[in-house]
C-alpha cells in the first residue's frame, strides 16, 4: 500500500497545474503592466495639476506673497508627481497600508468622503427630470380655450 508521498504525482508533470500556473502568471503580468500604465497616467495628471497651479500663480504678479504661495504649492504637487513616477506600485501600496494602520479613523473618514464625492459626481451626471408645475388650472379655463 503506497503512502501519501508515493501516491501523489509531481506538480511539474501535472499539465492542469502547469496551465493554471501559466494563466496566473499571464494574468499577473498583464495586471502589473496595466498598473504601471495607470501609474504613469496618474503622475502625468498630477504634474499637469502642478502646471495649472503654477500658471494661476503668474496672474498675481502684483502680490508677491500670493505668487510665492502658488509657486510653493506647485512645487509640492510636482514632488508628488515625481514620487508617483519613481516608486513602484508595491511601495505605494505599502505606504498607504501603513498610513491606514496608523490612523484608521482618518482613513475611514477619507473613504466616506471619497465615496460621497463619487456618489455626488455620478448622481449629477443623470438627466434630471423637469419639475412639474403644481399650479391648479380650473376646468372652465381649459374649456374656453378649445374652439
Amino acid at each position: 500500500m503506497p503512502n501519501g508521498a508515493q501516491g501523489r504525482r509531481s506538480s511539474a508533470t501535472d499539465p492542469e497545474l502547469g496551465a493554471a500556473q501559466g494563466f496566473a502568471d499571464t494574468l499577473r503580468n498583464q495586471t502589473l503592466n496595466y498598473v504601471e500604465k495607470r501609474k504613469a497616467d496618474a503622475a502625468r495628471l498630477v504634474s499637469d495639476v502642478g502646471d495649472v497651479i503654477r500658471d494661476t500663480g503668474t496672474n498675481f504678479d502684483g502680490l508677491p506673497q500670493l505668487k510665492e504661495l502658488f509657486d510653493q504649492a506647485a512645487l509640492g504637487v510636482d514632488e508628488l508627481a515625481n514620487g508617483i513616477a519613481r516608486r513602484s506600485f508595491g511601495e505605494m501600496y505599502d505606504e498607504v497600508d501603513a498610513a491606514v494602520r496608523r490612523r484608521p479613523a482618518l482613513a475611514a473618514a477619507a473613504a466616506v468622503l471619497a465615496g460621497f464625492a463619487l456618489f455626488r459626481t455620478l448622481n449629477l451626471q443623470k438627466a434630471r427630470p423637469i419639475p412639474r408645475s403644481h399650479a391648479v388650472v380650473p376646468v372652465d379655463v381649459l374649456s374656453t380655450l378649445d374652439p
